[in-house]
């Protein structure tokens, strides 16, 4: 199984809003307080994607879309860390959200500005018959 976690490192003891979903699943929405982490598994099948909507801020006014893991073999060994460890971590800090590689951080997005609140589903979502499951 492949694991994916997500850390609030955001400042000034603020909370960030978590609501991770794929094809075929939807995880229930999550506050993480400073420090504190939400995590999930799944197998890996050829069309598998998951990805998080994030809010942080004063009325979660800042949001980002993150694509947390596809089944590619690059995207798995270049923006994870690969099969070994089995596990993709992805840190929201003040100035934007970063993924963790060869035990090193690399910025991936930035916070939007403030317009609207409304949960995005990437454009690139699978439309499989079965995807992973937990």
């Amino acid at each position: 199984k492949y694991h994916i976690e997500i850390v609030n490192q955001l400042k000034f003891h603020k909370k960030l809003k978590v609501h991770c979903k794929s094809k075929s699943h939807d995880f229930p929405i999550t506050y993480l307080n400073i420090g504190e982490n939400f995590q999930f598994k799944f197998i890996i099948y050829p069309t598998t994607q998951y990805w998080c909507n994030l809010w942080q801020g004063p009325n979660y006014e800042h949001h980002v879309v993150v694509n947390v893991f596809h089944s590619d073999v690059y995207f798995i060994d270049h923006t994870c860390n690969g099969m070994h460890p089995n596990v993709c971590k992805w840190t929201a800090k003040e100035q934007g959200v970063y993924v963790h590689h060869t035990q090193e951080e690399h910025f991936m997005y930035g916070w939007s500005t403030p317009t609207n609140q409304r949960e995005i589903t990437p454009v690139c979502a699978p439309t499989p018959e079965f995807d992973s499951y937990i």
